[in-house]
């Protein structure tokens, strides 16, 4: 079910789906009603024009080359290259847990992140799911959020996308945390950084539809699910996957 689906035959469907989309957009603006007044937007002025630049960028760079390694490399590689960056992501995860008093679960990514460097030959297989040692969703913002810190004023950063103070401070610590931002020949480093953004791009193909065929206000449409996905984050709910802001981050 695509509520924002667009028919492919105007002729024959244009008004019932104009129906479905004007329910969806007032379904929405109840929503965005129900959320905007909890959401800090003070540099909304500025954030627009930031949405507006990774937009452009996204539609014209960024989406064109994923759609590129979608079509050019066969499944089982990106499968392996999307496992790589998940368990780069690992050590991100187990200081979240670590630092949200989660001390079992911290123990256990830590035997992922082993195991899966090692056995899964640095992370292309996912051995450890195997193992039983699950994998979790977690970052340095999540444990900002777990601890009480508010999420601050709404921002729009140039190319990461949707974000507020608190998740881009946390930003900083998922990013040295990385070991991949610790290569130390520059060229690798940024190398490798580049696939990781493809990659994130790549897994957001089929969720971008909904947020380039919604035809409403798309800021406002991505400042509300970002928001509250990340707020489902924090509260360890199924935050589901989060609308694309044309970005490497989302």
């Amino acid at each position: 079910d695509q509520p924002f689906e667009r028919p492919q035959r105007t002729a024959d469907v244009a008004a019932p789906m104009q129906v479905a989309q004007s329910d969806a957009d007032d379904d929405f603006a109840e929503w965005e009603q129900e959320i905007t007044p909890q959401i800090s937007d003070p540099f909304e002025r500025i954030n627009r024009g930031v949405f507006w630049f990774n937009d452009q960028a996204d539609r014209f760079v960024i989406k064109p080359v994923a759609k590129g390694y979608d079509w050019l490399l066969p499944q089982p590689v990106k499968r392996g290259v999307s496992n790589v960056f998940d368990n780069l992501f690992t050590p991100v995860v187990a200081v979240s847990d670590l630092l949200q008093g989660k001390f079992q679960h911290s123990a256990e990514d830590v035997g992922r992140f082993v195991v899966n460097s090692t056995v899964g030959v640095v992370g292309i297989f996912d051995v450890a799911t195997g193992w039983g040692l699950e994998k979790r969703h977690e970052d340095i913002g999540q444990a900002f959020g777990a601890w009480g810190i508010g999420t601050g004023p709404y921002l729009v950063l140039p190319i990461l996308g949707p974000s507020n103070v608190r998740d881009g401070v946390g930003l900083v610590g998922n990013y040295f945390l990385q070991p991949q931002h610790h290569i130390a020949d520059d060229e690798t480093r940024w190398g490798v950084t580049i696939l990781g953004g493809i990659d994130a791009r790549y897994r957001l193909l089929d969720a971008s539809t909904v947020l380039e065929q919604a035809a409403l206000d798309r800021y406002a449409f991505v400042r509300s699910s970002y928001m509250q996905y990340r707020q489902n984050l924090v509260e360890d709910k199924d935050a589901g996957q989060p609308v694309p802001a044309a970005s490497f981050g989302q």
